[in-house]
């Protein structure tokens, strides 16, 4: 072969080698470049994903059924202290999971159902505003409902507490659910809600802990304060959760409170029950003041019909007086919906406060 030729053929070699091992380090690169992208694409996903299931939870609901369940747990246990065992530890935490999942199917087929009405109330929430579809909510809450109900025959539930259960489950199905749609009705959920998360809930709740004791169940006035009171306050709550919704209720013909009697005569009614029962818990520690006396067994007795004086006074004085200020505020700010969500957010404060005061009443 002439040595032009040969020559041309070497470099050509060369350059088509130069080539190739260019492609290759340029794809190499590329795919690099892709996996570095993909990765927080992916997590970026994740993390959106993640906020809104958060959001779709309403975690303000979820905390309050789970500090009202320990803290009656642990009242039941502060009033029976030589009949703890850690083994309960292990099953209070199982049914805790139990409660959360109930209270998490009530909140989440609620969002479903109201989903029209968010878009004109509350357009950030995860279904009015795409972040979960319809379809991943339904998939969410009946996960809630069977895991909830698979807890309680693992934990081989008695009747009593089965059926409590069940009937919380039914009455949070039918608060949302057409055609009984119980929020249709301000009178309604004036009654369902607060028999719900009020009795329901409280009642269930002390029965299992009291069952599991190998006690039988009967109405203290302790049980009894925590009921009533849970239950009016959850009262004002199915009425001022609704201060922030006027427009869209309206537009919906959803007949709650605010709608047709305004978001100020509402939110006076609300603040006026709830002093009322700040002033019969202090009536109640004046009149029943708990009395101690010593006993051999143990270090001390308290008497069960009575209230220490001492805690109820002063703590509800304050909560009354919180109450005034917070009221004020959302007076002086026209009832605007920021003021208003931060009202009833408000209201939810007060009414964990009364749950982790119980155990020491």
């Amino acid at each position: 072969m002439p040595l032009g030729l040969n020559g041309t053929q070497g470099r050509f070699s060369e350059s088509l080698s130069y080539g190739q091992h260019y492609e290759r380090h340029s794809v190499q690169a590329s795919d690099q470049d892709e996996a570095a992208s993909f990765e927080p694409a992916v997590l970026s996903k994740v993390s959106r994903f993640g906020s809104a299931f958060y959001k779709f939870l309403r975690p303000y609901g979820l905390i309050q059924a789970s500090i009202s369940a320990v803290c009656l747990f642990a009242r039941v246990l502060v009033e029976n202290p030589r009949l703890f065992k850690w083994s309960l530890l292990l099953k209070a935490f199982t049914g805790l999971i139990a409660i959360v999942l109930s209270r998490a199917y009530f909140i989440g087929i609620n969002q479903i159902y109201d989903a029209d009405i968010d878009r004109v109330n509350k357009p950030n929430l995860p279904i009015p505003s795409g972040d979960i579809s319809v379809k991943q909510a339904w998939f969410f809450v009946i996960f809630d409902l069977l895991a909830g109900l698979s807890i309680l025959r693992l934990m081989n539930a008695d009747l009593i507490t089965t059926s409590l259960y069940c009937l919380g489950l039914f009455f949070a199905t039918f608060y949302s659910v057409p055609p009984i749609r119980f929020k249709r009705s301000s009178f309604a959920t004036s009654i369902g809600l607060p028999l719900t998360t009020g009795v329901i809930h409280n009642v269930g709740i002390l029965y299992a802990t009291i069952a599991s004791l190998g006690l039988q169940f009967s109405w203290s006035p302790s049980i009894v304060f925590i009921v009533t009171f849970a239950t009016l306050f959850f009262v004002t709550v199915s009425i001022a959760k609704d201060l922030t919704d006027v427009e869209g209720d309206m537009k919906h013909n959803i007949r709650t409170f605010p709608a047709i009697f305004g978001p100020r005569n509402s939110a006076f009614f609300c603040t006026g029950l709830l002093l009322v029962k700040y002033i019969g818990a202090i009536v109640a520690a004046i009149y029943m003041p708990q009395k101690i006396r010593a006993d051999r067994q143990s270090s001390f007795i308290s008497s069960s019909k009575a209230f220490k004086r001492h805690i109820l006074v002063p703590v509800h004085a304050v909560c009354a007086l919180w109450l005034l200020s917070q009221t004020r505020k959302l007076d002086k700010e026209n009832y605007s919906q920021e003021a208003s969500a931060n009202f009833n957010e408000s209201l939810w404060k007060l009414l964990n406060l009364e749950f982790l005061l119980f155990p020491f009443i």
